[in-house]
């Protein structure tokens, strides 16, 4: 049962399936209504590429403007098959494996296939396309000839056209000779790694994770927003008042790293280990203006459910809550409030001139478990802060309240339930008027297509 449809979702043309999905740039061609978005694809997608060095795959885009190529950034990453006590300890043997991004420098090691394979992904950003090149023009300079791919991409949504722009914009692929640089010159997200001391930087927003699973700072960058730290904490609970278990305990119990990925297009940040969740896994990638955040639910029978909810900062007073159970929204100022609807959360959002942080919940799971949102605006709270600061500004999220099955694959009785939720974020303009959120939810419920074809 998925309980919210999968974000970005994408539909499937000529040529091969994608992940997730895009659109364009502003240099006069192809698409810009979402320049959010990532575009992924798989090897099996690329069967022209596989057996290539991953540096040698590049990216161009024709602008219709200039009447030019432009090369943009593209980046590989490799994924294999890994056991999931490796992901988590470094060594051992658990029974299961896991598709983990591989990382020569953390738990999950180097792809035992070096070269493109079917299950490594190629990702670049939407914002980078362009329009159709002209038929007979010349290749780039620096690419193998009779290689190229056509990758065409479509927005289905067409209305109002005067502020979406051009329906499809287009990149070109290529393998290359040994003289380009995939990344382009350029780099869009960098991914400063340490285990209690780790940034995330872009031209969009910054955050920061003090340990495993402690994420405490988030800014919105100028000219978007004012670069205020707006976040406390994301944290995790099994209920209120109940400390014994939290994003901090999570943090200092065993666990580690399957991957540590900077890449010129998106880093990725992956750990295992919550304490008697052995093997629960959060799953970061990081893109210039968006961010998706995968949690897999690995553990024995709870009776408590769990929480999972951004607690924000004192820094972020003046800014406009609104969710999918409550458009009008209230005031985030520490002074207690009463939303107007309560029910699991389609999407949320903080906005103001701080800059404007927009979240896309689903949960894929197969049982049926009670779900609701938490909402809690307080500078002096009525319950135990178990970590952070002793406020709850703004503090929302979604609330599992029911109890939850074993998801743990390696305990064999019951059998194991599955449980995978994802928030996407994106970070913009500030604001206290709202329409993101719909406007987000609009491209997510009418995902892109995407054809590639030789050229």
């Amino acid at each position: 049962m998925t309980i919210r449809r999968t974000m970005l979702g994408l539909a499937i043309a000529v040529g091969g399936a994608l992940g997730l999905s895009a659109c364009n740039n502003d240099a006069g061609t192809g698409l810009f209504a979402r320049t959010w978005d990532p575009v992924v694809l798989t090897g099996a997608d690329l069967g022209s590429f596989v057996g290539l060095d991953p540096g040698d795959i590049v990216g161009f885009r024709y602008n219709s403007d200039l009447a030019a190529w432009e090369q943009v950034p593209v980046q590989v990453d490799e994924r294999h098959l890994e056991d999931a006590r490796v992901l988590r300890n470094g060594s051992g043997s658990a029974g299961f494996d896991i598709l983990a991004y591989s990382d020569p420098g953390s738990n999950a090691g180097a792809d035992p296939t070096a070269t493109f394979d079917h299950d490594d992904e190629l990702v670049f950003m939407a914002d980078d396309t362009g329009g159709q090149a002209p038929g007979g023009l010349a290749d780039p300079n620096g690419v193998v000839a009779g290689t190229a791919r056509e990758l065409t991409i479509t927005d289905p949504v067409t209305t109002p056209a005067a502020l979406r722009g051009p329906g499809t914009g287009y990149l070109y692929l290529f393998e290359q000779n040994g003289s380009l640089d995939p990344a382009a010159g350029v780099d869009y997200v960098s991914y400063s790694f340490a285990d209690n001391d780790s940034d995330i930087v872009t031209d969009r927003y910054t955050t920061h994770f003090s340990a495993r699973w402690t994420r405490d700072e988030l800014t919105i960058e100028p000219p978007a927003g004012t670069g205020a730290d707006i976040l406390d904490r994301h944290r995790n609970l099994f209920a209120l008042d109940n400390c014994v278990r939290s994003e901090d305990t999570f943090s200092s119990g065993p666990g580690g790293y399957a991957t540590n990925v900077d890449g010129p297009v998106r880093a990725i940040r992956s750990y295992l280990g919550a304490n008697s969740g052995t093997y629960t896994q959060r799953e970061h990638l990081f893109y210039r203006r968006y961010e998706q955040v995968t949690t897999f639910l690995r553990v024995h029978f709870l009776s408590t459910g769990i929480m999972d909810f951004y607690d924000m900062a004192p820094a972020a007073t003046g800014m406009i809550y609104r969710n999918s159970v409550d458009t009008e929204g209230v005031t985030v100022d520490g002074a207690p409030d009463t939303l107007a609807g309560s029910g699991q959360l389609d999407w949320e959002t903080w906005a103001g001139d701080q800059g404007t942080l927009v979240s896309a919940h689903e949960m894929e799971t197969d049982f049926t478990p009670t779900v609701t949102n938490y909402y809690r605006d307080d500078s002096a709270p009525p319950v135990t802060q178990c970590t952070g600061d002793a406020f709850e500004y703004g503090a929302a999220g979604n609330w599992i309240t029911s109890a939850l099955p074993n998801t743990d694959p390696t305990i064999a009785s019951p059998p194991a339930k599955h449980l995978t939720a994802t928030r996407h974020n994106i970070y913009e303009w500030a604001t206290n008027t709202g329409g993101q959120a719909e406007t987000f939810v609009e491209s997510v419920d009418n995902p892109l297509t995407v054809a590639n074809a030789p050229r």
